[in-house]
């Protein structure tokens, strides 16, 4: 079901926004949850075992989406004219800020289990992502594409800031998602 959806999710980004839709964390996350998804549905179907590296990609793909849910209701949805309904319901932004998000959350949760989970490997897509559009902002090639990234509009502090913050969001849905993974399997 996620790949479906993360598929027609693409499509209506894509319309709308070409390849520069890969300026938002929202469709990079998406992006590996669909990658991510494909490889777990490849393996169920051919009745193979999982890679030893597809766990942690697996949970840095729902943790990130799980990001990209929770900064909307929380920091998009006040910083932005869109509002929250708009943000949450509208075009590509159903599948990919709630339907696949929250899929992935149940799967996670209810359907796969993962032992040896690291917290930290949950973090990297987000510190990944972080660096490049950073630098990206810093030299100009981009703007944003998020408030807390335009970091000419706002003091070197406040960007530094609202870094430490998303980090430790992330590391906290990390750490959440780990401690629940598997835990109700049915």
């Amino acid at each position: 079901m996620i790949v479906i959806l993360e598929i027609i999710g693409f499509i209506l980004v894509f319309n709308e926004l070409g390849i520069n839709s890969f300026e938002y964390y929202t469709e990079d996350s998406n992006l590996l949850l669909l990658i991510s998804s494909s490889i777990f549905l490849i393996c169920l179907f051919a009745n193979k075992e999982l890679p030893s590296w597809f766990k942690s990609l697996r949970f840095a793909a729902i943790v990130s989406t799980t990001l990209t849910l929770i900064i909307v209701l929380t920091v998009l949805s006040w910083t932005t004219d869109l509002g929250l309904h708009h943000l949450l319901f509208n075009g590509s932004m159903l599948y990919h800020h709630t339907l696949c998000p929250v899929l992935a959350i149940l799967s996670f949760v209810f359907i796969e289990k993962y032992d040896n989970l690291k917290v930290i490997h949950g973090l990297y897509f987000t510190i990944i992502y972080a660096i490049i559009m950073i630098l990206l902002n810093i030299l100009k090639l981009v703007e944003g594409p998020y408030p807390f990234l335009l970091v000419y509009n706002q003091p070197v502090m406040h960007s530094a800031i609202w870094l430490m913050v998303i980090l430790a969001i992330t590391y906290a849905i990390a750490f959440i998602l780990k401690k629940v993974n598997g835990k109700v399997i049915i």
